[in-house]
């Protein structure tokens, strides 16, 4: 009697913990594991269609083949993705109020009361500069105005700035605007963007 319940009580540990090795652990990680990949990636689908058809005694070690796969091949092209528009090809607004105190007699930039009087809807031009020296002017839509900056909508198509397209949404501050166009109907009219900004010295 004592050597039966001796075996249940090992037995029943070694068999909870098959069933989650063999049977819950694989799915699950599993699921975790597809999501290395883009949402419309075909690899989703296939990966969790091959588990059923894989036997359940090599589930574990087939799920972790694929947990190789997904990190090579699915996260590490992600992340250099992220990684070039946020480290590699970084772009940081230029303030128009340094631009004007270096070079006052050319550029010019919008009056304090000018700023103040801006509203939700009045396009303003920022400037978008890179750190290889590439530089763009371009416009955005004031959506929103905080006590301490401004949110608005590019209204151009960036030429050269990768990770920036038409239609982002634009955090900015006071000192970066170097222009207002309070014609509001002429925005369609100006040009997709200007380049070649003066670069500091």
């Amino acid at each position: 009697m004592v050597t039966e319940l001796v075996d249940a009580m090992t037995s029943w540990p070694l068999l909870i913990a098959a069933l989650v090795v063999f049977g819950f652990a694989p799915g699950a990680l599993l699921r975790l594991i597809v999501l290395a990949f883009e949402r419309d990636d075909p690899r989703r689908a296939e990966l969790r269609a091959e588990l059923s058809v894989v036997p359940r005694v090599e589930r574990p070690f087939w799920v972790m083949e694929q947990l190789e796969v997904a990190l090579f091949d699915g996260l590490w092209p992600r992340f250099v993705w992220a990684a070039s528009g946020r480290v590699i090809d970084r772009w940081h607004l230029a303030s128009g109020v340094k631009f004007n105190r270096l070079y006052p007699q050319s550029f010019w930039i919008p009056s304090a009361e000018e700023k103040q009087a801006l509203r939700p809807g009045v396009p303003v031009k920022l400037m978008f500069n890179m750190r290889n020296g590439w530089g763009e002017r371009m416009w955005v839509e004031i959506v929103a105005i905080k006590r301490r900056k401004l949110i608005g909508v590019l209204h151009n198509q960036p030429m050269g700035i990768p990770r920036l397209d038409h239609g982002d949404k634009i955090h900015f501050k006071f000192d970066h605007i170097i222009d207002i166009d309070w014609d509001e109907n002429a925005l369609c009219h100006r040009a997709s963007s200007d380049v070649d900004l003066p670069q500091e010295t």
